[in-house]
């Protein structure tokens, strides 16, 4: 029945012109001016990282969809670039192409569209929008002539193509369905586009049940939805169209993922074109998380690597010519977030040779002839695209969407690692203000959950590293620590159990951050007495955690709130409440004093005097109602906002921008007694002196 329909949906599919709206002026925006300064003249602003030129999805880490595409000969690169624009709450989005030879400037051969959310299935709820940019990779035709790409027009996906020469840029599909994914057939004669359509007898009885009322069951997420959602079909499905005309060639089909040579087992995996294969496996296979091994295939021979350089922790593998196997080992608290970049060539090396080893963050990197191409991040650098040297190891950017920011002036980052007394190891990235000087004492702002590449906002992206830091604030960029459970449950269920078991894992976690936090003291840079954490999602659980069981934290802000007795179990919905219990939350309706009292922001609400700024999604912000009605009937200076349009990360730039300003505020207000005098802000700083008088109650 889905094929039927989708043949259906396929015929009357004919390539229309869709209009260029604003072309002209987000050609300007994304496109980096010429004769930017070369030496630092001010600071960051927050509106200056609002208004970053991004391709891929921020915060990306080794594992996921490239944020660029390199061309079939090896000369070209394609990506899609994008640019906020708080003013308008709105995005520039262009489809580019650059040389790999470091000649020639960027050429944008597309331009327009609207930004593309990512969803995803959690728990047995279809198709749950993150708040993440959805990853939008360019596809190279095997000529080299076209790139396909998804592009979102009055408010569906749908492929489009463009001539790399710029000359073309067309859409080819009019389906009304989302396309989810693109790629060429090996021909080049046929598109395969993936989407994912309603199941047509599933959503018979959804209709039907919709007249009698939905039985409340496990397929409510009642944190944002009164009602199920529309049942789709399991497994997306693709559909083979002629890229001149957009006509359907072939009936839809299960979309394949996964490589038909692919290992069982394998996590990882990359064959070249001669058919040597290599991937990841895990050493034992009823572990969760446990110890991983590197193996290679050639000529009909097996290799495992036995080599420390094979061990734990890698991202990314891929072969390049003479099948020689290049692979990423990534970023851990335990190697002090160094990512190593290698070879091996497995039937003629003992062990992998380093190529290179960086603090930087190394992103999707891929073959181009006897060269790696990557997207680069450095703590105080945005992402640009860069090419490394196979032979020699050297790094050379290629292109730097954002040169602006080599006119602004950072502070200091060094990257501390720290051993915590229970023995766990982690790392952090320490910001000083761009005007510190020998000897003076700083509040100390903690931003979580992962530091790797350029610090921008911590994980989500919420909280502005260099503009806290701007402002005269110290900033220690915190890594969190690797699960308790990894290499000790036997499934993701028990993983639970064994976390939430006496909070293993927020303990853990708190006990690093404290460590890191002595040492940043300890060097004689942060007063002790003005310090503030912040989080998001894991971070924001952290928080919660910390200001219950530690007095280290004077102020907070956090952007997702909260884990309490009725919010948690009741809130998002039966499938929600049965992955708590099932952790070892207590069950609905049980008093477990004891287990709340060393979490719950509520319970604690008689002795807690922190305060807290909550910044929420409209999509999650029933969580957090009975913390905040809660903590303030207790005169906790607490505030809490509401976003519109938003779900677990906030991709609206307007919010992005009024988030970070209110949160640089907020730790300005309580940690210095500083207000902003801009008369827009005369409401904010009244109700905050109220909350600070009635705190004294």
């Amino acid at each position: 029945m889905v094929v039927g329909m989708i043949a259906a949906l396929v015929a009357s599919a004919a390539i229309q012109a869709v209009p260029a709206k604003a072309a002209v002026d987000c050609r300007a925006e994304l496109l980096a001016p010429s004769g930017v300064a070369k030496g630092p003249s001010r600071t960051v602003e927050p509106l200056d990282l609002a208004r970053l030129r991004d391709f891929g999805r921020p915060g990306q880490s080794l594992f996921g969809e490239p944020p660029f595409s390199v061309s079939p000969d090896g000369r070209l690169a394609a990506m899609v670039l994008r640019r906020g624009d708080p003013s308008r709450d709105d995005y520039c989005i262009g489809v580019g192409v650059i040389s790999l030879d470091g000649t020639g400037a960027f050429r944008l051969v597309d331009v327009g569209g609207e930004f593309i959310i990512d969803a995803g299935d959690v728990r047995g709820i279809p198709d749950l929008p993150v708040g993440t940019a959805q990853p939008v990779t360019p596809r190279w035709s095997p000529d080299g002539r076209w790139l396909a790409y998804l592009r979102r027009d009055g408010g569906r996906t749908r492929v489009w193509r463009a001539k790399a020469d710029g000359s073309v840029a067309q859409p080819v599909t009019t389906l009304p369905l989302d396309a989810r994914d693109v790629r060429w057939s090996p021909d080049g004669k046929a598109l395969r586009v993936s989407v994912r359509p309603f199941d047509a007898a599933a959503s018979a009885a959804f209709d039907a049940e919709e007249k009698s009322g939905f039985l409340y069951d496990r397929r409510f997420w009642t944190l944002s939805l009164a009602q199920p959602k529309r049942p789709v079909v399991a497994t997306p499905v693709e559909l083979s169209i002629d890229p001149d005309d957009g006509r359907s060639l072939s009936s839809a089909t299960p979309a394949q993922k996964k490589s038909k040579d692919r290992p069982a087992g394998a996590m990882l995996f990359a064959s070249s074109r001669s058919g040597a294969r290599a991937w990841t496996v895990m050493e034992d296979p009823t572990l969760f998380m446990g110890p991983s091994q590197l193996r290679v295939e050639i000529g009909g021979k097996t290799y495992t690597c036995s080599s420390a350089k094979c061990g734990n922790g890698i991202g990314a593998l891929w072969w390049g010519p003479g099948d020689t196997l290049y692979f990423m080992q990534s970023a851990t608290p335990e190697n002090g977030g160094r990512i190593n970049l290698l070879r091996w060539r497995a039937d003629r090396d003992a062990s992998p040779t380093l190529i290179v080893s960086t603090m930087d963050a190394l992103l999707g990197c891929q073959p181009a002839g006897e060269a790696i191409i990557c997207a680069r991040e450095g703590s105080t650098q945005p992402r640009v695209l860069a090419r490394i040297d196979s032979a020699r190891g050297t790094i050379t950017d290629l292109f730097d969407p954002n040169p602006e920011f080599r006119g602004l002036r950072m502070g200091m980052v060094t990257r501390l690692q720290w051993t915590a007394p229970d023995g766990v190891r982690s790392y952090g990235d320490l910001v000083l203000p761009p005007d510190h000087r020998r000897g003076e004492k700083h509040p100390l702002i903690i931003v979580q959950y992962h530091s790797r590449g350029f610090l921008r906002g911590g994980t989500g992206d919420e909280f502005p590293i260099h503009a806290f830091a701007a402002r005269g604030f110290a900033v220690l960029s915190f890594e969190r620590t690797p699960y308790v459970a990894a290499g000790r449950a036997h499934n993701e269920d028990e993983a639970m159990r064994l976390s939430t078991k006496d909070f293993a894992e927020r303990r853990r976690i708190l006990t690093s951050i404290e460590t890191g936090v002595r040492k940043v003291i300890a060097l004689g840079v942060a007063d002790p007495a003005r310090i503030g954490i912040t989080g998001l999602s894991d971070g924001a659980a952290t928080v919660q955690f910390a200001l219950v069981n530690s007095t280290l934290f004077r102020v907070a802000a956090i952007s997702g709130c909260c884990d309490e007795p009725s919010s948690s179990m009741f809130a998002a919905g039966p499938a929600y409440a049965k992955l708590l219990t099932d952790a070892g939350f207590p069950e609905p309706g049980r008093d477990d004093q004891g287990f709340w009292k060393n979490y719950s922001l509520a319970r604690n609400a008689d002795r807690i005097r922190t305060p807290i700024l909550i910044q929420l999604p409209d999509d999650e912000f029933r969580l957090g109602l009975e913390t905040f009605e809660t903590l303030k009937r207790h005169h906790v200076p607490v505030e809490m906002f509401v976003f519109k349009d938003e779900f677990h990360q906030k991709w609206r730039p307007a919010h992005r921008l009024a988030s970070y300003e209110r949160s640089i505020d907020w730790f300005d207000f309580w940690l210095n007694g500083k207000a902003d005098t801009a008369p827009a802000k005369e409401a904010q700083y009244a109700r905050w002196r109220a909350l600070a008088n009635d705190q004294k109650r």
